[in-house]
């Protein structure tokens, strides 16, 4: 993705979430706004330490030998990327978030990144992020 893309991209975002949370707060209230993105930043750093990194150098080394991650390595993945957008202050991710790390809606967002997987590992690619970086 070039660089003027990734930059609507965020500013594109940052409108929506600052549109959301001003809803939110008229519905809400103020106070009971900052108090929900409190929580969930709280939520999301909870989840996000619980998952670790051990998960990221499973699926590092399962993509450089070429097999699909295991199901943990994906479950794993898919809850870290909840607690980043638990992280992240706005309504609208918080909502995305939520979905993510409940165990019933969850396997949406595990479909999602199997398909993202195996695209990969269709075209050979051995690093899912950081193309020609080797680990030391």
């Amino acid at each position: 993705m070039s660089f003027p893309v990734t930059i609507v991209i965020l500013l594109f975002t940052s409108v929506v979430e600052v549109f959301s949370l001003t809803w939110l707060a008229g519905m809400i209230s103020t106070i009971n706004t900052i108090s929900w993105i409190m929580f969930t930043l709280l939520l999301g750093v909870v989840i996000g330490r619980g998952y670790g990194e051990e998960w990221w150098d499973k699926m590092q080394w399962n993509l450089k030998s070429r097999e699909m991650p295991a199901e943990e390595v994906i479950n794993g993945a898919v809850m870290r990327f909840g607690s980043y957008l638990l992280l992240m202050p706005g309504a609208v991710t918080d909502f995305f978030g939520l979905l993510i790390i409940i165990p019933q809606t969850r396997f949406i967002a595990r479909a999602v990144a199997m398909r993202l997987f195996k695209s990969k590992l269709a075209k050979g690619e051995k690093w899912f992020f950081f193309k020609g970086a080797e680990a030391g």
